[in-house]
């Protein structure tokens, strides 16, 4: 999600030479440096070949080194800084914890959140101090909105995932926040999350059924037939025989989900995993990303494929 090795980050500090400052500024304005933040600047190549997350991240870690006391990044910075994901663009500030009583203030693209420091745990990413995996969850579930901040939650909880956080590790770090503002959206997310999802692609699906009204399905059903395993698959309704799959890009392009295939190989394991579900019998209904983010799209989607909806 972001690059490992980082561009190099030119600061300027108060005691900087005025020249230093002047120099700067006048590559910046020439197209050769790229301002990050005030007295931050990185080459404008480097910066032109990073994407959205590394960019964003980039920022975090100018804000950070900018400071003779580092702040504890939170939010979203946290989040890009742990590698979870959100849905939708990357916000315009950094975000970061002030102490409550401090009476600290949002300024220079730098939202500060009023907090008890002492019940924040935090740890140290690549030389910048982010709340904890658990903690940026619940603040997200509570400034975020449904759609992203579930879809951070079942990253965070991922069963696969090495350095998984659990549903009690959420609800500690929940507890250790109060008193805060959404109680009652971050209770929400929290219910909502799980662990059986393995993309947010499946978040986003999951999510779009429920504020759709679907009938909902279970997860990671698994199934066999006289060959042994088929697979575990996105959603199924037993009592439909139907079972549903959403298919990201990264599937097909990504090393760790290629696993030594070509994209040609994956497609036609696809093809023949799903041809032996068709066989149990089974109803297969597939989707893409695009689909899987736009309600009304996908919403019309299933409902041609005969997916009920809830009765209320």
């Amino acid at each position: 999600m972001t690059q490992a090795i980082p561009p190099t980050i030119t600061q300027v500090r108060e005691l900087d030479l005025s020249d230093d400052r002047h120099r700067l500024a006048q590559a910046a304005r020439a197209g050769v440096q790229h301002r990050i933040r005030r007295g931050a600047y990185v080459s404008t190549a480097s910066w032109a070949g990073l994407h959205a997350d590394a960019r964003y991240r980039l920022r975090c870690l100018a804000e950070s080194e900018a400071k003779r006391t580092r702040p504890i990044l939170s939010h979203w910075s946290a989040a890009v800084v742990h590698g979870i994901p959100v849905i939708g663009d990357w916000p315009p500030h950094v975000h970061r914890l002030v102490e409550r009583a401090s009476g600290g203030r949002s300024r220079n693209a730098v939202v500060a959140h009023p907090t008890s420091l002492d019940s924040v745990e935090t740890v140290e990413v690549d030389g910048m101090l982010v709340t904890s995996v658990a903690r940026t969850i619940v603040d997200l579930a509570g400034a975020g909105s449904f759609i992203s901040a579930v879809t951070s939650a079942d990253y965070a909880l991922q069963r696969r995932r090495k350095n998984r956080v659990r549903a009690s590790d959420l609800r500690a770090a929940f507890d250790a926040a109060m008193p805060v503002r959404a109680t009652a959206r971050i209770e929400r997310v929290l219910e909502f999350a799980t662990e059986l999802t393995d993309s947010p692609a499946e978040s986003v699906s999951r999510v779009n059924m429920y504020v759709s009204g679907f009938v909902m399905p279970s997860l990671q059903s698994e199934f066999f037939d006289a060959q042994g395993f088929i697979g575990a698959v996105d959603f199924d309704w037993p009592q439909l025989n139907h079972v549903g799959e959403v298919d990201g890009r990264h599937k097909y392009i990504k090393d760790e989900y290629l696993n030594g295939r070509t994209p040609g190989e994956v497609v036609y394991e696809e093809k023949l995993r799903e041809d032996r579900l068709r066989a149990l019998p089974k109803k297969v209904t597939r989707w893409d990303w695009h689909c899987a983010l736009d309600p009304q799209r996908l919403r019309a989607h299933l409902l041609r494929a005969g997916i009920p909806l809830r009765r209320r």
